[in-house]
């Protein structure tokens, strides 16, 4: 009954946050559930040698139960060419300056994801890698 509920709760947030929002539930994310809110990708000027910073604002809102672990090293930015760039190195959620960060349930974060990626490509998608190395794929605006 009360697993049941919680469905059915799920459900009802997932459609709540219909438009932008991908929901990833607790079938591709045994943790809790993740709802994932992309923002339009910004790009910087040529740096160096033929590559770009791309940075896309995201809000994370763990609409689950249970704790979420989100880690930047789980995303992926994939451009119009299918190259995959990961995180910046130097990059951090939000203004925290955490690599990482645990949620509990109903936590929600506002963060800004930056990929270095070729010059001249367009970025298509972020795939969101979850801890049981599911791939979801989210497309960009």
């Amino acid at each position: 009954m009360r697993e049941a509920l919680r469905r059915v709760t799920q459900v009802a947030i997932a459609l709540a946050l219909a438009g932008a929002s991908i929901l990833v539930t607790e079938w591709a994310y045994p943790a809790g559930s993740l709802a994932i809110q992309l923002g339009r990708p910004y790009y910087s000027r040529a740096v160096g040698e033929d590559a770009v910073f791309v940075s896309i604002d995201v809000t994370l809102k763990n609409v689950g139960a249970e704790q979420v672990r989100v880690d930047s090293e789980h995303f992926l930015l994939v451009d119009d060419a299918g190259h995959r760039y990961p995180t910046d190195p130097s990059m951090h959620l939000l203004r925290n300056h955490f690599n990482w960060l645990t949620m509990p349930a109903g936590y929600e974060l506002h963060a800004v994801f930056v990929f270095k990626s070729a010059a001249g490509h367009r970025a298509t998608r972020v795939i969101y890698i979850t801890p049981t190395g599911q791939f979801v794929w989210l497309r960009l605006l």
